[in-house]
């Protein structure tokens, strides 16, 4: 769990506001992080409300401090535009925590708020205990009945999600089916129709599904990594890795792609697997794919071990270089 998280935790969500906030009007917009930038933005009441709106759905991009205030600041909002919009930008939360500061807004007075609410706690149906799952039961009945009145593939898209989401495999599959007939090039209609069988144990069909999106969408890199996801499940290791070095190659900035191919790759070709770790620390520069390179270089004895624990030591614990210590060879 984020130190945040932890925080909040042990003091309750109702004392988020106590937690220090950021104070903003000591720096300029200029020396702030991308973040500290559209937090800021999200709760500047002298913007405009499609700017902080905007704003707030890019932080799901970044959960941290700065952002989990914003967003808790944006649900309570009077404005129903910026709460629609804190509940997108609460979506990279552990669902604990983001059941306590969404689930108020399930009986939000706004519709469009509370669909937003219900379709984001409704993908974590098989988490929830059985009092959240009577909880979000008339939500969900709302949702469905007013989704299916609609005639857009957007709004028919979100019907299916929500029935797959509650398990009703069935009718998420025949409105998935009708979809990919009418939009064959949406990717994301492909990958949900997959999921739908994945939810069932059903990989092998997963599997087909995300064949057939290939031969409609080559280039879509998406395709490759849930193809890639789905072998994994189906223990078919070689064709995985082939599946996911696709993906990285099409999304050549993705880093978790990249990183993903040195976990396939590492019992098939070291040196693809080794400069796969180094690809996705050279496009995100985070700790955690530091980790992941120094972790290789120790367990098989790379030259460059002793410098990458360096470099790492900077920025992790010393008990974590003391275990990769361990490792070497």
């Amino acid at each position: 769990m984020k130190p945040l998280l932890k925080k909040c935790a042990a003091l309750g969500l109702a004392s988020l506001f106590a937690i220090a906030t950021p104070t903003y009007a000591t720096d300029s917009l200029q020396n702030m992080t991308p973040e500290q930038q559209l937090a800021y933005t999200a709760q500047n009441k002298n913007e405009s409300t499609e700017k902080r709106a905007e704003a707030l759905r890019q932080l799901a991009r970044y959960p941290n401090q700065n952002s989990l205030v914003a967003v808790a600041r944006g649900l309570k909002d009077p404005d129903p535009m910026i709460r629609e919009a804190a509940v997108i930008g609460s979506d990279l939360y552990q669902f604990k925590h983001r059941w306590q500061i969404v689930s108020p807004l399930l009986t939000d007075p706004e519709l469009s708020v509370r669909i937003a609410a219900t379709a984001n706690l409704l993908r974590e149906y098989n988490q929830m205990s059985a009092s959240q799952q009577d909880q979000i039961e008339a939500p969900y009945q709302e949702v469905t009945v007013y989704l299916a009145k609609q005639k857009d593939s957007a709004d028919q898209l979100l019907l299916a999600d929500a029935y797959r989401w509650h398990g009703e495999w069935s009718e998420a599959d025949d409105i998935y089916q009708k979809l990919v007939k009418i939009e064959p090039n949406n990717s994301q209609i492909w990958l949900n129709l997959s999921d739908n069988y994945r939810a069932q144990n059903q990989d092998e069909q997963a599997l087909l599904v995300l064949d057939k999106a290939i031969v409609q969408l080559p280039k879509e890199a998406s395709l490759y990594y849930s193809k890639a996801l789905t072998q994994v499940r189906l223990n078919q290791k070689t064709q995985a890795a082939q599946s996911i070095q696709t993906a990285a190659d099409l999304a050549e900035n993705n880093s978790y792609y990249w990183y993903l191919n040195g976990v396939l790759h590492e019992d098939i070709d070291l040196k693809i697997a080794t400069e796969s770790f180094e690809q996705a620390y050279l496009i995100s520069g985070s700790p955690e794919q530091l980790y992941a390179v120094c972790d290789i270089y120790v367990r098989y004895g790379n030259d460059k071990a002793e410098a990458c624990l360096e470099e790492l030591a900077k920025v992790a614990p010393d008990y974590v270089i003391a275990q990769l210590k361990e490792k070497q060879k």
